[in-house]
């Protein structure tokens, strides 16, 4: 990895970024392996080598080996392969729309100091399934007619849709310091901005005296379920990402600290489904509680084996267990007065941390040209007793590579990112955590391209 290196003049007017932050299926949890086309093909093995201005969303450090101003855009798509399968019969594909997801980053340096700012899309999480039998659809159609325990007002269509979209995307200050030729630190602050929609069963609205009491919820049997419809939750945060590279004859050492970001998300609505009750579909307004985006601390070291030869290796643990614990939906102010005025809907999540060990190999067979791959793996932070098909965060094994190309003050990256595919099963019994019942089986591959344009203007 090398950074472009100009003698002339820019002049940085004015910085405009488009961040179009759709849903993206990372990783490692909710986290890309990597930020640029250059860091991905090393299979994020980046800790102790990156030198880019995308370095601000890695090691704030790393923006200090750029000795002229850079500008980076980077694009990446994901083409994933999700599916859910349970035994309700459900065998169903996910079908949700993903946009390729854009970054963009500018360093300039001042002395010792390199300042730069970043707009990056952090991660996100999401599926979407339509035409899923539901649990209730499955039980009515189980029960001999005229359906015992179910009313006329209750609607139980034959199948009904369910999706999540989770984004995280970052604007990052930055600034670093070339404290002498072999350290250099630095530090970025990074303002987050997360957005949130769900939908869960919407046309599906059902009190279901089983036990003929002629009340509902006086035994295990009953069922109560309102379908929900959750919009437009967003929030800002607020943490901060340190780091330091050391660089010493052929062998370089990296590592950095990024803060734990809480989001709660507000401003949303929920429509929620009170057919049965004979209040029809209700407004409310909705937030999101517990959700955070975790800390992270990493370590890498590099070795140049020989002048055409990098090899670099990183370890790093995120701490989901606090992060993703208990997220709870809040809703209140109802559209209509005789429905109920609030209500807490909590989704138990518990993911463990994580920890991710990535590898990568750099090699230069002719000036100006750069051969990459890498791997990258980390265990699912989720546990199985929790898998919902809403949240499948559960790649556990990248392979990369990636090619770049560097001529004058111009460098081009591209990088292909595999993730294998990864079966998990949720066999636990509590419709809380797992309604499609034990057995429900998620199932992941994915398939990413990343490019990278990278410019250094004149200092």
């Amino acid at each position: 990895m090398t950074c472009c290196r100009s003698t002339r003049t820019c002049v940085f007017g004015v910085w405009l970024a488009l961040l179009a932050a759709h849903t993206s299926h990372a990783s490692n949890g909710m986290n890309m392996i990597g930020f640029g086309a250059e860091s991905v093909s090393m299979g994020g093995a980046d800790l102790a080598v990156t030198d880019s201005p995308a370095a601000m969303n890695i090691n704030p450090a790393g923006i200090s080996q750029c000795l002229s101003p850079e500008l980076d855009f980077g694009l990446s798509h994901v083409w994933p392969s999700v599916e859910h399968r349970d035994r309700l019969g459900n065998d169903q594909d996910d079908g949700l729309n993903r946009i390729p997801m854009p970054f963009l980053a500018y360093v300039h340096p001042v002395g010792k100091f390199t300042l730069g700012a970043g707009l990056f899309v952090q991660g996100g999480m999401g599926a979407e399934y339509q035409g899923l039998v539901t649990p209730v659809s499955f039980m009515k159609n189980s029960l001999p007619m005229p359906h015992p325990g179910f009313s006329d007002g209750d609607s139980v269509p034959d199948r009904d849709e369910a999706r999540t979209r989770v984004m995280f995307a970052k604007f990052t200050p930055t600034v670093a310091w070339q404290v002498n030729p072999e350290w250099s630190v630095g530090a970025s602050l990074n303002v987050g901005y997360a957005r949130a929609d769900m939908k869960l069963f919407p046309e599906t609205s059902v009190t279901v005296d089983l036990d003929n009491s002629g009340m509902v919820g006086d035994s295990p049997l009953d069922v109560a379920f309102f379908g929900m419809n959750l919009k437009d939750t967003s929030s800002f945060g607020f943490g901060g990402r340190v780091g330091f590279q050391y660089r010493k004859g052929n062998l370089a050492l990296g590592g950095a600290y990024f803060t734990e970001t809480s989001l709660d998300l507000d401003d949303g609505t929920m429509t929620l489904n009170l057919e049965a009750l004979g209040l029809g579909k209700v407004k409310y307004d909705a937030e999101i509680s517990g959700f955070k985006w975790p800390r992270r601390a990493g370590l890498g070291v590099a070795y140049r084996v020989s002048p055409w030869l990098l090899v670099s290796g990183d370890v790093d643990w995120i701490d989901w267990s606090s992060a993703i614990e208990r997220l709870t939906i809040k809703i209140k102010n109802p559209s209509k007065s005789m429905a109920p005025p609030s209500k807490e809907i909590p989704f138990p999540m518990n993911w463990k941390d994580q920890w991710v060990f990535a590898f990568g190999v750099e090699i230069t067979p002719a000036e100006g040209w750069a051969l990459r791959l890498g791997y990258n793996h980390g265990d699912t932070p989720i546990r199985s007793d929790f898998l919902r098909p809403m949240f499948p965060a559960i790649g556990e094994d990248h392979l990369t590579a990636g090619l770049g190309f560097t001529k004058g003050r111009w460098t081009f990256d591209m990088g292909a990112e595999y993730v294998f595919e990864t079966k998990k099963t949720n066999n636990s019994r509590d419709p809380t955590v797992n309604p499609f019942g034990p057995g429900s089986q998620e199932k992941l591959s994915q398939f990413m391209a990343h490019f990278m344009l990278r410019v250094a203007f004149p200092p």
